[in-house]
């Protein structure tokens, strides 16, 4: 083979392996497939439409909140994405891109890892619906018991109960950094979303089977969620 072929096979060679490289990235690398999603998605469709102070916030917080999604795969080691169905897409971006507060940023980054995530994509419209009502002392109680694996907090005015004990409610709010009617207050929302309960029996606020899903969702680190 002359110089002149042999240096054009090997030219061909190295464009066929580039090719194949970014092949392969358009597969396996989630931030490039988180990238093309928000930019893929009609302007229109999640509130992006227009050159307005709200404009410019949305496009900030959908950046932060991608980077943060991209972390999130990243550490859980996942280099592969499923393909979000638009619905569930839109539904997504259009919540999170109107959050900036931090706990609920962290909320809508783990919904969003959790539907692109093989090894779970469980997140329901509902999940959705209940991250777009929330406030920071709700993400902030959810996370804690369910780091803590409390099936229960114990309000303060049960006959008998143990002020000491790690679930009480102002145990609770100490260890959060909150004021003892700010948690009650959070519970109480949540219990609207299904998410808590009042037991009849005991009178103490009790997780519920969306807590514990939800809680599989956003926090799979945390392994089994205690159930009743």
């Amino acid at each position: 083979m002359d110089p002149a072929t042999t240096q054009a096979v090997a030219k061909a060679a190295e464009e066929t392996a580039k090719a194949a490289g970014k092949v392969t990235d358009i597969v396996h690398d989630t931030g490039g497939y988180l990238r093309r999603v928000f930019a893929d998605l009609p302007e229109d469709l999640v509130g992006l439409a227009g050159g307005d102070w709200l404009h410019e916030v949305r496009i900030r917080n959908r950046d932060k909140w991608r980077q943060h999604t991209e972390k999130l795969l990243q550490k859980r080691d996942r280099h592969e994405a499923i393909e979000l169905s638009p619905n569930m897409a839109m539904a997504l971006i259009a919540g999170a891109q109107d959050e900036s507060r931090e706990e609920l940023m962290e909320l809508w980054a783990r919904l969003l890892a959790n539907a692109m995530d093989p090894n779970l994509n469980s997140v329901r419209q509902s999940f959705i619906d209940a991250a777009k009502s929330m406030d920071p002392p709700d993400a902030l109680l959810l996370e804690y018991i369910g780091k803590k694996k409390f099936s229960a907090v114990l309000t303060m005015d049960l006959p008998n109960i143990d002020i000491d004990a790690p679930n009480a409610l102002r145990n609770v709010a100490y260890d959060i950094g909150l004021r003892q009617d700010e948690v009650e207050l959070s519970i109480l929302h949540l219990q609207s979303l299904l998410f808590f309960e009042r037991s009849m029996v005991t009178g103490a606020w009790e997780t519920t089977v969306t807590f514990r899903e939800f809680m599989r969702a956003c926090y799979p680190e945390l392994g089994a969620v205690t159930e009743r």
